[in-house]
Formats: C-alpha cells, structure tokens, sequence
C-alpha cells in the first residue's frame, strides 16, 4: 500500500488542503449579508445590479422632478376643455330667451320727452314745470340713453320710479303687431310677457317663470321683476331636456335651421309718438336662466327695417367625472353647488347682477330699480346717478385694481365662476329695407295700420340644426397619472410594478422573515454536526486517486 508524497510546498493559509474547490466562488457563504447587499445582488433594476450608483441617483432625480412636474399640473389645472367628440342637434338645447325693449317710453299726450327735458334744463322755466311732470321726467331719465348721466336734481332716493314707468308704458298692443313660432302664427301675449330692466317696461319670450328664477321670498313685495308664469317641468340647465319631452315642451325649442323653425316677431311704433331724444327698440338674447341685462349685450331694430339673426350655439357640457373634484379645482359651478340670495338658478350672469345688487348698495346706500334687491334697501335716485355709475366701472375693474394693490378684491367675495353647464348664442345679424306698405296691400292682417304707423320685423333662427358642443372632461384621470408616472419610471430606471413589489418585498416581508426565523432558531436544541476526520497534516494532501491493482483470478 503506497501513502501519498508529502506535500513539499505550504499549503495556503486559512485553507484546508482538504476541501474540495468550489467552481463559484459567490455560492460561498462569508457569513451573514446585509439586506441591502442581498437587495442589490438579487434586483431587477439595472442600476443596482451592476453598481451604477451615480446613474441610479440621476435617474431618481429626473423621475422625480418629471414626476412632481406632472402631479402639479393634475393638481392645478385638473379639467381640459375640448370640443366634443360628435355633433349635438339643437333641440336638445332650449331656443333663446328673447327681450325687446321699445326706446319709446311714454306717449306724447302723457308727457313729451323732449319738450319737458328743454324746460328742466332752463333755469327760469323749470320752476313752472307741474311736480307730476317732474316725477314722470326723472323717471324717464333712469331708464332714457339720452340724459348724458347729468344729475338733474339732488334726490338720493325715487322710491316711486317703476309706479311711473308703469302708468307710462305705451300698452302692449301698440307695440307688437303679430308674432309668429315655427311656421304658425302666435298671439303675441302668450309669448311675450312684461319683464323689468335698466331700460324700463320690456317684454321677453322663453324665459323661465319668475318662481322658477327668483327668490321671492328675499325680495321686496314693491313691484314684479317678470310675469312670466309658465314653469318649465321637463328641462333643467344641469340635465337637460328628460327623455319624455315632446314637442310641446317649455322652454321652447326648435327642431331645425333657418327662418321656418325659428320664430317672427312684427313691432310698431306710431310717429306721433316716437322722441328722438329716446326711440327705436333694443333687443337682447340670452339663455332662458339668465336674467336680461340690456347695459352692453344687444342690438338695435331700426324702423322700416328686416333684421335677421342667425344663431350659432355654443353649448358648455361638463363630463360626470369632473363632478368629484373641487370647484376652486375645475373652475364653475353646478347649480346644487353655488346658493344666490335672490335667485334660484345659477349662471355667471345673476351672480354678477346679485354682486352689482349687493356692491352698490355697500357704496352708494341704495340700489337701482331693475337690480334685485331686500325689503330694506331703497331705490336710488337722480342724485345717486353718478355713484351707482362708479359703482359698476369700479367693480368692472376690479381685478386690474388688485394686480395694483389699489383696492380689496369685492369680486373675491362675489366669488362668480361660469356655470358648469351653460348655453351662449353668437349672432349673425342682417339687415333689409322692410316696405310693409306694399306688404299691407296684399295682407290683410296688417291692413289696419296707418300712414302714421312705423313697423319694424325681426326674425330669429338657428344657422346650423347641428352644432359641436364644448365639453369639459378630466385632463388626467387616476389611470392616466399611474400611467405618466409608470412611463417615467420605466423610461429612467426600468422600473415595472414587479420592481416596485420587490422593493416593499425587501423592506417589509423580508426582515420580518428573517427575524422570525431567528427566534425559531433559538428555541431549537443544539444540533452536532457530522465532521471529517483527515489524515494528519505530516502525511500531506492526497494527490490523484487510489486505485485497486488489476488481477487476472484466471
């Protein structure tokens, strides 16, 4: 039996000449591994594999920027406003309310405008003037375009002023002569009904009832903002039309384009009447729930002249998404969201009213006759003329004014953002001679008019039967920020929803798997292990192998 030779070169020191080389060095275990060397060596991510730790940090800092980036504009301007996808007929929108003021106030036998306005002026004839034809003057001057804003007396208060712009106003047969709706001819009374503005004694059509508008209940019981009475049932600004409103329905609505689905209106005037100091009509279109201000928004119907307007809708839709996030978030209102004190429904436009209402009262101590107003707030007079006038520039300017650190914001109180879900009508207007005389020859329904009468004809239509709607929606959703966020992610460090997983792996599962196993281990009895008896070192390592010698036992 042969021994191996003694090995004649030392060992290497700290291993044992006997164990077997292991062909990978990394399955070795030096010991117990930190979790993060166990986290990097294991990882998915690129960047903690190979040790790439000043690109990791880049990365890091670009995803978060790029990713903080993205959350600020969802968290600022989370709506997007776009045209919608697919057009929208007009009947599912109401027709415009429509309010027609006549310029010509007062008949000449009551009071001449232009006569009594002379006087007042002399400062030797006015004092002859009778106190009723004064009263009438001042209150003509409230609502004429011609009175140049001059203070004609002192007064700060006319408590009295619609009592006389009632008794004045020419009655509603003298100024409308027919009327007509999709083809049918109308009595004017059904559909236009008396509605109180700056101009005075007006008349609108497709309005919503007064108990549908206003708060009567927080206003005064003096006078009557509008008359109309007929309630709308099936439509509301928020929903719309319900699917089982025919074609009866109020508001009224149209069912097509042009001059046969839309509405006609005939007005007169008689020339013994007409003051060239206040004449001629003004008309004003706006949405069914907006209550009529004529200060900026109308044009003129000259006399002996056709006017046709062709409406262009412009129809603002909010998805239902957008409904959980804040107002101060998606910039409007619904109409369930936003309380005004002397009106039912919202929109832009009564809440500015309300916030002129509630602005000149707080500067002048008073309110102008056609802005609603309480049961302790008086009406401002000829002498107030100028404040109230300040009172509207200055609330125009407001915002300029804050920029300036010249004023505190009242509009910040007002607080009037557009309406979620509003209608607007652009308009095309075009205008014609309108010989009626010739016309009066063959018709005989206007036959009763004289050469001292003036008519005047309006026709109003939609341009287009279908028009694309503008609809508010989410700029991003939960799915489309997770998605920005995952692009990011992936584009700079690789990342997936599984990296992710393993992270909270290592920072959660992990350690506590590890410490419990720990305490098991503890609780265990002592286990021997096996251990190798070698040879003593004098004899060396074993060099190759042994092997039986060959026999041949034949």
């Amino acid at each position: 039996m042969k021994f191996a030779k003694p090995q004649t070169s030392d060992p290497i020191e700290g291993r044992n000449p006997w164990e077997p080389e292991l062909l990978n060095e990394s399955y070795k275990e030096d010991g117990k591994r930190s979790l993060w060397v166990d986290y990097c060596t294991n990882s998915t991510i690129h960047g903690f594999k190979v040790w790439w730790i000043i690109v990791c940090l880049l990365s890091l800092y670009g995803c978060g920027n790029l990713i903080h980036s993205v959350y600020k504009k969802w968290d600022r301007e989370p709506v997007v406003v776009t045209f919608a996808e697919k057009p929208a007929p007009v009947f599912t929108i109401p027709f415009p309310a429509v309010t027609i003021c006549p310029e010509t106030k007062v008949r000449k036998k009551d009071l001449d405008f232009t006569t009594a306005y002379q006087l007042f002026n002399d400062e030797e004839l006015w004092q002859f003037m009778a106190d009723e034809q004064i009263a009438k003057l001042e209150a003509l001057l409230q609502v004429c375009d011609f009175s140049f804003g001059v203070e004609m007396n002192n007064e700060s208060y006319a408590d009295d002023v619609v009592e006389y712009l009632q008794k004045m106003a020419i009655p509603f047969e003298d100024i409308f002569l027919m009327c007509g709706w999709r083809e049918h001819v109308v009595d004017c009374k059904d559909f236009f009904k008396q509605t109180l503005t700056e101009a005075g004694i007006c008349y609108t059509f497709n309005s919503l009832s007064v108990d549908d508008l206003m708060r009567r209940d927080q206003l005064h019981a003096e006078y009557e903002y509008m008359l109309e009475n007929e309630t709308a049932k099936l439509w509301s600004m928020d929903d719309g039309y319900l699917g089982r409103a025919g074609e009866q329905t109020y508001p009224r609505r149209a069912f097509g384009a042009g001059r046969r689905a839309g509405m006609f209106v005939i007005l007169k005037v008689q020339k013994y009447d007409m003051d060239y100091l206040c004449g001629g009509f003004k008309v004003h279109l706006h949405s069914p729930v907006q209550y009529p201000r004529m200060l900026n928004q109308f044009f003129r119907i000259p006399l002996s002249q056709e006017v046709s307007v062709s409406i262009d809708p412009i129809l603002f839709d909010t998805a239902p998404s957008v409904r959980r996030y804040n107002p101060q978030r998606r910039l409007c209102y619904y109409n369930h969201e936003r309380y005004l004190r002397y009106f039912k429904v919202y929109s832009k436009f009564n809440c500015d009213i309300e916030c002129l209402s509630n602005y000149t009262l707080k500067t002048c101590g008073c309110v102008p006759f056609s802005l609603p107003r309480s049961q302790d707030a008086r009406i401002c007079g000829l002498g107030k003329a100028s404040c109230t006038d300040e009172a509207l520039s200055v609330l125009e300017e407001m915002d300029l004014l804050h920029e300036l650190n010249r004023t505190d914001n009242f509009l910040e109180h007002c607080n009037c953002l557009p309406s979620c879900n509003a209608i607007f009508y652009n308009t095309e207007i075009s205008q014609a001679m309108f010989d009626w005389r010739k016309l009066a020859e063959n018709i005989h329904v206007i036959a009763g008019v004289t050469n001292e009468t003036e008519l005047s004809y309006l026709s109003i239509h939609f341009k287009v039967s279908r028009f694309i709607p503008i609809k508010r929606s989410e700029l991003f959703g939960i799915s489309d920020f997770l998605a920005n966020c995952g692009g990011v992610l992936g584009l700079f460090m690789g990342v997936s929803i599984l990296s992710i997983v393993e992270i909270i792996y290592y920072c959660t599962l992990k350690p506590i798997m590890a410490r419990t196993r720990a305490n098991a281990r503890s609780y265990t009895a002592n286990v021997i292990k096996p251990a190798l008896i070698l040879p003593p070192k004098e004899f060396g390592p074993a060099v190759g192998t042994r092997q039986r010698k060959g026999s041949n036992k034949w």
